[in-house]
């Protein structure tokens, strides 16, 4: 499976290019769109980072790149039968802080990518209602954590929450654009 980018190279490389967003954020943007239903062979997500992240500028080569790795990578562990789907978030060595605030952002991007291509709330089900309805709740998260092992533990669970959230958005709504697009053919 591709593997992500260092997380502080992933900064430098946003900051150089003057995108004013965090590594997390932009995974969780990603994440988003495919979690509810963007299809996965799509060339389309380029521009729609390139609208929120850019004013719809054209990204550098390099970002084109990262972002390719990035949304290869959401893909794959989408696909993953194994559940191998890792936020991308500081590290563990980073502060719980810079941790939780890495989480915050993620989730936000998750939310901005998911809203972005889903418009019919109505019609998703109670399961995916609630999820979108914690990380709404997350987003605000206190994220001032004192560095005890009850706080560590604690966002770590609040994280694979998060993780397992995002795989069930996907199940529901990830894979329903295969059979949308066959039923074009028929006309």
């Amino acid at each position: 499976m591709n593997e992500l980018p260092d997380y502080q190279q992933a900064q430098l490389l946003l900051e150089k290019n003057e995108i004013f967003v965090t590594p997390s954020e932009a995974h969780g943007v990603i994440s988003g769109l495919l979690a509810c239903g963007l299809n996965i062979e799509a060339k389309e997500y380029l521009g729609l980072l390139s609208d929120v992240f850019n004013d719809g500028q054209a990204f550098s080569h390099d970002l084109k790149e990262f972002f390719a790795i990035i949304y290869k990578q959401v893909v794959e562990s989408f696909n993953n039968e194994e559940f191998q789907f890792d936020l991308f978030l500081p590290s563990d060595d980073e502060t719980l802080v810079d941790q939780a605030n890495g989480l915050v952002s993620w989730v936000a991007g998750f939310m901005l990518g998911f809203g972005l291509k889903q418009k019919d709330y109505g019609k998703l089900s109670a399961d995916v209602k609630e999820v979108i309805s914690d990380f709404s709740e997350i987003t605000r998260l206190d994220t001032m954590f004192d560095e005890t092992e009850e706080d560590s533990q604690a966002l770590h669970e609040v994280i694979e929450y998060v993780r397992v959230s995002a795989l069930l958005c996907f199940a529901e709504l990830g894979q329903e654009q295969a059979p949308k697009s066959t039923k074009k053919t028929l006309h």
